[in-house]
């Protein structure tokens, strides 16, 4: 029951997005790094160790990071609002990509600005963040792989980082909204060993595709970053009666496994947003 309840609940936030929805050029890409995640959702199992991959897409000027599983997603919805496959109901739900991360991060460093896009149930959402980062740089050296890195710390959001840079990389980026060190982060991960992001390949696009974000999220609601985790927070602990503003009702038993599931989802990246 409680799968029937997630695929049924795909097919509608799909259905939702596919109509109307268009991309919107922001840049080239001139590059792509494929960086890996593992996480702890749940700070109370330790034994509950997820991974995910993410790709940054660097441009001219701009770059975003985002989930490579909900990027797929993005792409079957503008396939669809294209006319490539205009029948929600031919859709495999079974082969869509799943995520736990549906946001997308644009950086403008000649900004020094961040967008933030993500959703809330059905509804999309946006914030700018100016967040300085104030990294204090070390001696202490290491190779990974084939790259000469050297050690930062940083204390963002309530957690205290160690990345590792390479300027054999002089690009100043890195995963999530991480960047402003004089070289690629090859490697980030919390003192609590809770979140860790590991570069896994990068290369120079020749042919220089365009970076794009759905026209949908371009549009979402815009918030202060405050208010959107405070909605956030609000849905996760009202989540049963939020989903039922969407038509569906569950029984006891998928009610309770819904419940538990958002009862894990206690210790996200940003502990102080």
């Amino acid at each position: 029951m409680y799968k029937k309840v997630g695929m049924l609940f795909l097919f509608m936030l799909i259905t939702c997005s596919a109509y109307g929805q268009k991309a919107v050029d922001i840049d080239v890409i001139e590059s792509k790094y494929v960086y890996l995640l593992t996480s702890h959702s749940d700070s109370l199992d330790k034994a509950n160790i997820s991974e995910e991959y993410f790709i940054l897409e660097r441009g001219k000027g701009k770059s975003q990071f985002m989930s490579m599983n909900s990027y797929k997603r993005d792409s079957v919805v503008a396939d669809m609002s294209k006319g490539k496959n205009t029948s929600v109901a031919s859709i495999d739900l079974s082969t869509i990509p799943k995520t736990n991360f549906t946001y997308r991060i644009i950086k403008d460093p000649v900004k020094s600005q961040i967008l933030f896009y993500d959703k809330i149930i059905r509804n999309d959402f946006v914030y700018e963040e100016n967040p300085a980062f104030k990294w204090k740089i070390s001696e202490e050296k290491k190779n990974i792989g084939n790259l000469r890195c050297q050690a930062a710390f940083l204390s963002y959001a309530g957690r205290q980082y160690k990345a590792w840079f390479t300027n054999d990389i002089p690009i100043s980026d890195g995963p999530y909204k991480f960047y402003g060190l004089p070289g690629l982060i090859v490697e980030i991960e919390d003192s609590k060993k809770q979140y860790k992001f590991e570069l896994l390949s990068y290369k120079n696009i020749a042919e220089k595709p365009l970076l794009w974000i759905s026209e949908k999220r371009v549009n979402g609601k815009k918030v202060t970053k405050q208010d959107f985790y405070q909605a956030l927070k609000n849905t996760q602990d009202n989540f049963i009666s939020e989903i039922a503003k969407s038509g569906f009702t569950l029984d006891s038993n998928a009610e309770a496994k819904v419940k538990d599931k958002m009862k894990r989802k206690n210790n996200p990246i940003e502990l102080n947003p």
